[in-house]
């Protein structure tokens, strides 16, 4: 399952060179990020990370490791290491009804209850051996509850290693290499970045470019999209790809002000689809009739313009920013992000509250369900998360700074997302929250450390 929705190479740019004008007082990340000298030391960054949505949904328990290695004269090699770990219940995608109902797993053959013990072997209409399952298990939601795979476990192990120099005196290149492994996703990915100094450092100009290509394998294999469910027809992996590239300004305005703006594209092809979202068929009361596969376009493209502020005096620092963004599949999306940081009593020890407000709307092809005695659409989705919402978070981080440049950090932060349609008038869905809000929590614990 892919949940990570990584930034890219020119941001990480751009925020590095904004942390580098700012080093004194600027917070640190959220995400482990370390920091390196000069004088050939490594840094280190450690964390824990845990998120819980409610609901039974999805728990998720991460491990991440940052590595930093100065080499002098500005030559940096980076690691990071990541260790996830999901499980809960995820959203497929179908209705809440007032009756009870039943499905497979991803890794079902039939919505018929397995006889036996022995290995189910699946294969595709031409013959082709798609996968060999030690057993089909089916699931069953309960009346009015939104179903939910209880049986859903993923894991994901990620490595990036980056270098960074100058060159010459006013200009810096960097770039890396991503490999990440979930038990249904392969994903490799490359970077690059180049700045360019000038009005005596105090403005600078970056362009990057970023390539992935990941090999989509769900489990049980790939199912035809847009067909219908009960017949469970699967397909081999089937692959994607995304190429984007930002262009992007970094402009000291004053001693303890920086701003900073960038423009990003990027265009993914490919399978886009969802293999373990259906759609729920109904006819003119609301009840249940089917389900379908969904079915997404093979291309979309994307484009967002972020603007940010760094305002430091002394040691409290306020980290405001605003981005807007827009893909071919008609979602528009708004983000207001707002950090405040202040030391208490000790100078040692500091607070960072955190706010952020989120818009989102809705994608072109979705929909609660479909009318089951229509013809289907082209595309259909039915996901939550291409749905129309707004979303909050409020949340602290509370900071510690000890000897030997180490600083150990706590987070909690809480998470509500309202979507905009939850109802329906058909006479069947009538009293059902058919999309119900979500809440979750975050808490995360960093250390960071040389030697």
């Amino acid at each position: 399952m892919q949940l990570t929705n990584k930034p890219g190479a020119l941001r990480l740019g751009l925020m590095a060179a904004a942390c580098s004008l700012l080093a004194p007082t600027l917070p640190a990340q959220e995400a482990p990020s370390a920091l390196s000298d000069s004088d050939g030391s490594m840094k280190a960054d450690v964390g824990l990370f845990h998120y819980s949505e409610n609901g039974g949904r999805i728990q998720s328990l991460d491990a991440i490791v940052d590595l930093k290695r100065d080499y002098g004269d500005e030559h940096v090699l980076g690691a990071h290491l990541a260790l996830d770990t999901l499980s809960g219940g995820s959203p497929n995608g179908a209705l809440p009804q007032r009756a009870a109902q039943t499905f497979a797993t991803p890794s079902g053959t039939s919505l018929q209850a397995s006889t036996g013990t022995g290995p189910v072997t699946y294969t595709t209409a031409s013959g082709r051996t798609v996968a060999q399952l030690a057993k089909v298990t089916l699931y069953t939601t309960n009346a009015g509850a939104l179903p939910l795979d209880p049986n859903f476990k993923d894991r994901r192990e990620a490595l990036d290693l980056s270098w960074s120099q100058p060159l010459g005196l006013d200009r810096h290149i960097a770039f890396g290499g991503h490999f990440s492994h979930e038990m249904d996703f392969l994903s490799v990915a490359g970077n690059a970045f180049i700045s360019q100094d000038f009005n005596n450092k105090n403005s600078t100009l970056g362009v990057g470019l970023n390539a992935e290509f990941d090999q989509v394998k769900p489990i049980g294999g790939v199912p035809v999209a847009g067909s219908d469910y009960t017949l469970l027809q699967k397909t081999d992996s089937r692959s994607k790809q995304v190429k984007g590239g930002q262009i992007g300004l970094t402009q000291v305005i004053a001693r303890y002000w920086i701003v900073q703006a960038n423009y990003s594209l990027d265009k993914s092809n490919g399978y886009l689809t969802d293999p373990y979202k259906i759609m729920s068929l109904v006819d003119g009361t609301g009840t249940v009739t089917g389900y379908a596969f969904e079915r997404r376009p093979e291309d979309r493209t994307r484009r967002s313009f972020y603007v940010g502020n760094k305002v430091a005096l002394g040691s409290t620092v306020l980290d405001v920013s605003y981005r807007h963004g827009m893909d071919s599949w008609g979602i528009n999306t708004d983000t207001v992000d707002a950090r405040y940081r202040f030391t208490v009593g000790n100078p040692d020890l500091y607070l960072e509250p955190h706010l952020r407000w989120y818009r989102q709307g809705k994608a072109d092809f979705y929909s609660l369900y479909l009318d089951g005695s229509a013809t289907l659409p082209t595309y259909m989705s039915a996901d939550p998360r291409l749905a129309a919402f707004t979303g909050q978070t409020i949340g602290v981080k509370l900071g510690l700074l000890l000897a030997n440049e180490q600083e150990v950090t706590f987070r909690l932060e809480g998470y509500q997302q309202d979507p905009s349609q939850r109802h329906s008038n058909l006479s069947a869905l009538s009293g059902l929250d058919l999309n119900p809000a979500l809440r979750s929590v975050v808490f995360q614990v960093n250390w960071r450390y040389g030697y």
